[in-house]
């Protein structure tokens, strides 16, 4: 006499598969659903596109005054002078650091100049690394972006870059 259908190994065997796809796939959607929203994602691409077209004025203005800066690192802190393009009256700068692959890192510093028109700031982090730097006056005229790389062992020109924006 034969075995009854549940107490033979190829049906539960045959099951195991499609069950097997359903736990993998509740796993997923956990494991997703942590996760929070992407930040790569953007909802509003139009209006951030916007945004980019703004950006590329303002370092098309800062070329135009033919802006070039200088920057100097010392240990844990940077000095930044213009090289080119200064104005008469010296303005406070926000200055952006955005670290390539940990957003995390990023910081900003409003600088102001001392008496010679040096801008002195202190970085956050000490550790090696790709930056992106961006530099703006304090009423957003214009901009100048540029990556460096970080410690600075020697003095850097940062120049109104179109690739950075």
């Amino acid at each position: 006499m034969e075995k009854p259908w549940y107490k033979q190994f190829w049906p539960w065997f045959l099951m195991l598969l499609p069950f097997s796809v359903i736990i993998a796939m509740i796993i997923t959607l956990t494991i997703a659903s942590q996760q929070g929203d992407n930040p790569m994602v953007v909802d509003d691409y139009y209006k951030k596109g916007r945004g980019i077209n703004a950006q590329v004025e303002k370092v098309k203005a800062a070329q135009e005054l033919n802006i070039e800066f200088s920057f100097e690192q010392n240990e844990q802190t940077f000095t930044l002078s213009y090289a080119s393009g200064a104005p008469e009256q010296l303005s406070a700068l926000k200055v952006n650091f955005y670290h390539s692959t940990q957003a995390e890192k990023d910081f900003s510093e409003t600088l102001t100049a001392d008496a010679q028109g040096v801008y002195r700031g202190t970085l956050k982090y000490g550790e090696k690394g790709k930056w992106t730097i961006t530099i703006t006056p304090f009423d957003n005229r214009w901009r100048v972006t540029q990556q460096i790389q970080l410690p600075a062992y020697r003095k850097l020109a940062i120049k109104p870059l179109t690739y950075g924006v």
